[in-house]
């Protein structure tokens, strides 16, 4: 019997089916110089201060504030040297009345010390310096904490670990953390149309570049993604690549077979291997030729074998997938107003997605895209940080005009 599902639902209405069923993968411990680009699973608490102790950040004398409260450039006040502090060596006298201790940048701040001043601001040979000036107290000294105070909660699980956080781990004494496990997917390409890349145009062929161009995007938003191969249009040879991919990935992804011709297999084979699909077809232009189904708790996306219908469909749809798959604090993609300087020249009855770049011109958040736009075209979605929305029965756009942008590098 064949099943009842949603068909031509909008786009909010496929990402929310496709979230209710999503879960994070569980977490793994790594070495924190493997962490860039992971997401966080555990919260982080500062054992210590950062840094450590008051330091300097300059080369020059730590002095008590008073013994030059009445320094002038014609009195000038002379101070006996005591000691010198490099960086990495920690101070052994005190400074006490008329002392100061000569000091590099980094060193800790003496005991009795409560100003640095710097060298180009003093006058100095190897027993004595003289300052010209009176100094408040506490300057040119960063504090013990000023970056991170102990018990101060720094990253929290659900963070990218960008290299400001790993760096923050290694200052805190993190050599090890707790990240979520990157989710597996497979690629499989459907078309007796496909040849591998390597392989001699013949007529009637095209290479397979969609798994590629697919699997970079998946690549650079956390998930492990591999390209399973070339299945031809045969309903069973399509599904036994689906169970099989299904063996040990988290989330298979197919592209061609999607739509309504005698060739388009892939709902076929779904509904052979026993997956209950979840909708098919979208109202967006391009990537309408759009399906999705879950098996055993796993989830199949079907997208079109058009490079940008499919790019688009991965986007729109898929990015709060994998965010959340991912472990993600917040998968939610940021809608924001954009100008289309140069406008659109054609009416857009059932809406239309335009990727694009953000650029800043005259005080305005533009999307640049390319003039040229087609469904087998992967040209478009080259450096893609906004996508332009252009609503339904929209006829053409003027110059200057302002549609809604989903912003992709937030999150």
């Amino acid at each position: 019997m064949a099943q009842e599902y949603p068909t031509k639902i909008q786009i909010q209405e496929g990402i929310e089916m496709l979230l209710s069923h999503t879960e994070k993968k569980e977490a793994e411990i790594i070495e924190t110089e493997s962490a860039y680009g992971r997401i966080l699973a555990q919260e982080i608490k500062s054992q210590e201060n950062i840094p450590p102790f008051d330091r300097s950040p300059y080369d020059g004398y730590a002095i008590r504030s008073v013994d030059v409260a009445s320094a002038f450039h014609d009195r000038p006040v002379t101070l006996k040297i005591i000691e010198e502090v490099p960086a990495g060596h920690a101070p052994v006298k005190e400074v006490g009345p008329q002392e100061a201790v000569k000091i590099l940048t980094g060193a800790p701040v003496p005991k009795g010390a409560d100003a640095v001043v710097k060298y180009e601001d003093t006058s100095f040979d190897e027993k004595e310096v003289c300052f010209f000036s009176p100094v408040s107290s506490g300057s040119n000294i960063v504090k013990a904490g000023e970056d991170i105070k102990k018990g101060e909660i720094v990253l929290h699980p659900g963070q990218v670990l960008d290299p400001a956080a790993v760096g923050m781990l290694a200052g805190m004494g993190y050599s090890r953390v707790s990240v979520y496990k990157k989710p597996i997917v497979k690629i499989i390409s459907t078309g007796d149309e496909l040849l591998e890349i390597d392989s001699e145009l013949a007529p009637g062929k095209i290479r397979n570049s969609s798994a590629y161009m697919l699997k970079g995007f998946l690549g650079e938003w956390g998930l492990q993604a591999d390209i399973y191969g070339i299945v031809k249009d045969d309903t069973d040879a399509i599904c036994s690549a689906i169970c099989a991919c299904m063996e040990d990935a988290d989330l298979v992804i197919t592209t061609g077979g999607a739509s309504v011709g005698d060739y388009d297999l892939v709902l076929e084979a779904l509904e052979k291997a026993k997956a209950r699909v979840l909708f098919w077809k979208v109202a967006m232009k391009p990537g309408m030729a759009t399906l999705a189904a879950v098996r055993d708790g796993k989830m199949i996306l079907g997208l079109s074998g058009n490079p940008s219908a499919a790019a688009a469909a991965l986007f729109l749809l898929g990015i709060p997938v994998f965010r959340k798959m991912c472990g993600r604090e917040n998968w939610e993609v940021s809608r924001i107003p954009v100008c289309l300087p140069d406008g659109f020249p054609k009416g857009s009855p059932g809406g239309r997605i335009l990727p694009g770049t953000l650029q800043f011109r005259d005080g305005q958040v533009c999307i640049n895209t390319q003039k040229h736009q087609a469904n087998g075209m992967i040209s478009p979605w080259s450096n893609c940080n906004v996508i332009g929305l252009i609503p339904k029965g929209a006829g053409p756009l003027e110059p200057g005009s302002i549609i809604e942008g989903l912003y992709l590098e937030e999150g």
